[in-house]
Parts: structure tokens; sequence; C-alpha cells
């Protein structure tokens, strides 16, 4: 059976459990009266099929280049649409002024042009699209608003830059009366503004992005939260749809157990008098348990007030079999877990961030245990049912991986010593991430980030650090002070993090220091004088995240600790990042061995952000392992 075949036959079974929730009596309020939402997007790839979609009282996903909706002429981050970033050379004055320069991120929302072009290129596009009533005129998906006089002044007065965002798309909505005009409370923008109004025909995309899954959001309603947010965008208007977030997007697989606030968070917004939801997963095929992540969506947004546990039991054994009661009984240990461990779950953490909680080494042997008893109990079944328990397993597979991988230290790390006292990969990490990616591929997972990361591409990165994400070198087991020690939060994991004989990844959460607005400065004390003849490192380049490359790498050289020379310099233009977070090489090497016992290894930060970043504040500085190399 095909990938597709299979997924039809699930979405066929999705439906006659749609079926048996009536049978059942959990609470489907169609029986009782209307959804109290009147726009209900479940943006998961079971609500692509129509079949579905209409069964389960919510929109179908037709994702196009414009819209996930043929009612919306445009989505979100739609301002590049209508002033394309290119005429900044020709019209600065059209974009945002950040410390001082004009940046193609962002639009100046208070300069008349950029109004008169916004309503002309979206007439043109109404044309083309007579019948979609709702078109979103939005901020970009950054923090780069307009600080220019006019713009500052406005977001002064009202308390929030959604002032000026929202001055601009009630002159926007003025000239198109007969349609919705969208704007998105996202970010910098979620404050509501304290004078301006939305026009009755302005729609409000209140988006809750920053927020913690582990509890409801409900239970954050200080000033500044987002519970006080809505309730302020709800006091000017009720044309609102919020923007919620169900997933982790940085690790798509990853357990990520945020069931238990699904209903208070859908609650909270039916109280707020929202009419309008849209539930963010991953429409296209992959992501963790995806249908019951749809399906226990869709009936809350039909009926709130649901009982989610029957709704729970009643379809993970109806779409797993006799492996239901093991996989319920997981998902309820993943949410115990959280909730012991008190650490907050959130969109684009790291699997490490929960070793010590509910991905601790002691719970992932107890999630195993029960896929195994799950699997057991299918094995004589139907197939599809064996189908989708090895599907649901790929979360705690792939978690096993990534924090072996960011825990190199620990027992169940990646590596262990060879009989000659060299690191190596375990066999047993090398059979995972084999069978991990080849199950992720047979059950159709095209991406294990948002924007990136193939199957594919994934294995051959794990590959490469199963390789040489051990190495052996001069430096290691020997002891390195610094000028100024890095960051608490960024150490690495350990004081020696720099010379422990492991190398880090792409993420700066683990492996890396890291140094904020000032100089790395470390010395290595190699214990005896040896003969070196390169020292290689690697610098974080990550400029979202205000991880920028040092300006110049030095390495010199003693044989006291107290006379130095020079062994080599190496200077980094700067320059913007383009592509995701990477690590880049640096390596200076001497003609010949140079004898030593003391290396003093310098990075300078770059200092203040650059102006064409946007933002202001200091540089931030990550360096990986300093491999200081011989004769060999």
């Amino acid at each position: 059976m095909s990938i597709s075949d299979r997924a039809e036959q699930g979405f066929l079974m999705v439906g006659r459990f749609f079926a048996l929730v009536f049978a059942l009596g959990i609470g489907m309020s169609c029986a009782l009266g209307q959804s109290p939402f009147t726009f209900r997007m479940v943006y998961y790839g079971p609500a692509t099929d129509s079949a579905y979609a209409a069964e389960h009282h919510v929109r179908q996903v037709i994702k196009t280049r414009d819209s996930e909706d043929p009612d919306w002429g445009l989505w979100v981050h739609t301002m590049h649409r209508f002033v394309p970033a290119d005429l900044i050379g020709k019209h600065p004055e059209y974009f945002a002024e950040r410390n001082g320069m004009r940046v193609p991120d962002q639009l100046c929302l208070s300069n008349p042009e950029v109004l008169r072009i916004t309503v002309d290129s979206l007439r043109a596009m109404m044309a083309r699209k007579p019948h979609a009533r709702y078109w979103s005129v939005s901020q970009l998906d950054n923090f780069n608003y307009c600080q220019c006089a006019r713009c500052h002044r406005t977001d002064s007065i009202e308390g929030s830059p959604s002032g000026s965002i929202l001055l601009f798309t009630n002159a926007v909505a003025d000239s198109f009366p007969e349609k919705v005009i969208s704007t998105l409370a996202y970010q910098h923008s979620r404050k509501a503004p304290k004078l301006t109004e939305p026009r009755p025909n302005v729609n409000i995309m209140l988006c809750s992005i920053e927020e913690d899954r582990s509890q409801p959001i409900a239970t954050r309603d200080q000033p500044g939260s987002f519970t006080a947010d809505l309730r302020e965008w709800a006091s000017l208007t009720h044309n609102i749809i919020i923007w919620d977030y169900v997933i982790n997007f940085s690790h798509l697989v990853m357990p990520f157990p945020n069931w238990k606030v699904l209903q208070p968070n859908i609650q909270l917004f039916r109280d707020n008098g929202v009419p309008m939801v849209f539930e963010q997963g991953l429409s296209s095929s992959g992501g963790e348990m995806p249908e019951f992540r749809c399906e226990l969506l869709a009936q809350l947004l039909w009926n709130p007030d649901i009982n989610v546990d029957s709704l729970r039991t009643a379809f993970l054994h109806q779409f797993y079999g006799d492996a239901g009661v093991y996989i319920n009984e997981y998902t309820h240990l993943l949410e115990t877990e959280l909730d012991k461990s008190g650490k907050a779950l959130t969109l684009y953490e790291h699997p490490q961030s929960h070793k010590d909680g509910y991905l601790s080494p002691e719970n992932i042997a107890k999630y195993k245990m029960l896929f195994n008893s799950a699997e057991a109990a299918v094995m004589d079944e139907d197939t599809i049912y064996q189908w989708r328990v090895e599907d649901a397993r790929l979360g705690i597979m792939y978690a096993e991986l990534e924090i072996a991988r960011a825990m190199p230290h620990a027992p169940n790390g990646l590596f262990e010593k060879d009989s000659q006292g060299h690191w190596r990969a375990k066999p047993y990490y090398v059979e995972l991430l084999n069978t991990f990616v080849s199950r992720a591929k047979k059950h159709g997972h095209r991406l294990l980030h948002e924007t990136r990361n193939t199957p594919d591409e994934y294995f051959a990165d794990f590959s490469d650090h199963l390789r040489n994400g051990a190495v052996n070198h001069l430096a290691v087991g020997n002891t390195i002070t610094f000028a100024v020690p890095p960051a608490a939060k960024y150490n690495g994991g350990s004081a020696d993090a720099l010379i422990d004989g492991f190398r880090a990844g792409n993420n700066y959460q683990f492996g890396w220091q890291g140094w904020w607005g000032k100089d790395l400065v470390a010395t290595i004390d190699l214990g005896t004088i040896e003969p070196v003849k390169e020292v290689e490192t690697a610098f974080l380049q990550d400029q979202a995240s205000w991880i920028f490359l040092p300006s110049v790498v030095e390495v010199e050289y003693s044989n006291d600790g107290i006379t130095w020379s020079p062994f080599g310099t190496q200077e980094i233009p700067l320059a913007k990042q383009q592509g995701p977070p990477a690590p880049h090489a640096v390596r200076i090497a001497a003609h010949s061995p140079v004898s030593m016992r003391y290396l003093r290894f310098t990075a300078r930060n770059r200092g203040a952000l650059p102006p064409w970043h946007g933002s202001k504040g200091d540089c931030w500085l990550f360096c990986d392992e300093v491999v200081v190399s011989g004769n060999e």
C-alpha cells in the first residue's frame, strides 16, 4: 500500500471515528446548537481532505501562494507584496528607519506614498480575485518596525507599535468598505493601542506565538500577558481571529505534550467573544501524531466543552486498535512528567531543554517500553494499526537521538571510547539513526523543521556528527582559563567545553560557549611542551539570534605563560547571513610545528550590532571546540 493510500485509509477511519463520537455521546455540540466560532481552521494534514473537513465542521486547508483559504485573498506577512523591497535604492523613505538608517525589513507606515502604493497594489490584486473577502495588510515576520520620528511619535502616544499599524490599516480599509482588511497583532504589535479603534471592516489576527504550552494561557493574566492583550483587543472589537500554535516548529516530530491546554485555551478565546480561530500545526505529511491533534482541535472548535478525556480514549482506541491503551498511557505519562518538571513548553525549543524532565533518559525508557507493548498488541492485527504505531514511535526515537547528541558527557551520550582510548560512535545510535530516517521517509515525513531539514539532510548531518563530533587532540584533558568567562546560560555544559573533545552542532542552546559584547580570550595549558601545527575551531553564525562571527581570531604561544609570540591571525569580514544558522570554521596553521606549552586564543567580538541588523545592543560570540593538532 502506498503512502497516499494509507493516508486516504487513515482519513476514512478517522471519519468513521467521527460517527463513533455520536454513538458514544461524547458531546458534539452540533446536536445542541452551533459552534461559537464562525471560522474554524485546523492546519493539519487530515484537514486538507475535503470529506474530513466537511465531517468535522472545519474549513478545508487549501494552501496556495497567497492564502490558506479561498475567502482570503492574502493571508499574512504581506507588506512586501505591495511595496517591494527592491525599491529601497530609489525610495529609502518608503521603508522602516532603524538606528538611523532605512532597512527593507518593514515599511514606514506614516509615509503617505506607502499608503497610496499599498491601496493601488491591493486594488489590482482584488480585481484578479474578486470573490475573496478577506485581505491581509500585515507586518513582515521580524521586529524591525519603523522608528522614524513620525512612526515613533504615534507608537509612543498609543503605547504600542500596533498604533501606527492600525492607523495605516484603517486608512487602507476606508478605501475598500466592501472588503475586510486583516492585520496582525503579533510579537511587537500584540498589545492593543490606547486610542485608535479598528474600523468595522478591519480584522485583527491576534497571535499567541510566545506562549508557554505547559499551562493554559489564562493562568497568565498579568499586564503584558497574552490574556491581558486579548481582553484589551476584545474591548475594542470582536472582529478577531486568533492564530494559535500547537506544534514545535523546529522539531516537528518531537513529543510535544500540550494536549491538556488545548481545551482551556479555546475556551478562553470563546469567553472573550472571539469568532474565528486558526490552529496552526503542520498541513503537509509528518509531524507528531497529527491525526490525534487534528481530531482534538476540530472537536473542540465545534464544542469547547466536550469531554476531552473520553474523546482521547475513544479516538486512540479506534485509531490504534489494541495498541490504543498503551498510546493513551503514553500521552498521559508525557503530560504527567512535564507537570512534575515544572518546565515551560515552547514552540522552538530543542528536546535537550527537557533532558531532566519529561524527556529524561529514565522517562524515555518508560516510553519505549509502552511502545514495545503497543507494537506487540497489534502484531497479529490489521497492518494499518502496526503502521500507525510505528509512525507514532518516531517522536521518541528522534528525542533519544537529539538528547544523546546534546549530552556527550552523559552515559547515554553518542560516543564511547574504544580499546585504544579513542572516541567512537556507539553502534546503538548508528542503528537508531538508520531506523529513524528510513521510517520517517517511509511514513512520508517531508521535513523535520518547519522550513528545512529533510530526513535525508538530517541523516547526512547526523552521520557527519557521528564521524567527526568527537575529536582527540592535544588540549583534551588539560586546563583552560578565561579573561572573561562565558555567560552562565551559555557555558557549553562544562567549564572545559572548548577542549572537552566534543564538537557542537547548529543549535546555540547546547555545546557552545557564548560571550555577549565581550571578547573571548582563553589560555590553554597543554601540561608539557608540545609541537603544534594547527589550531582549528568554529564560530556560530545566527544573526537573527544576535550571534555574529568574530572580527578577528588570533593565536599566540608561550613556554612560560609570560612572554607571548604570534602563531597566526585570521580576519573575518562582516556580512549579512545567508541561509540557516551554521558553524563557520577557522583554521590557523604554521608552516612547521611550533613547540609550546601555553596557547592563547583570542576572538574579537564585534561589539554593537551593525545598524542594518535593526536592533540595538551588543553581538553575541559563540565558540565551539578549540582543536589543537600536532604533527599528525
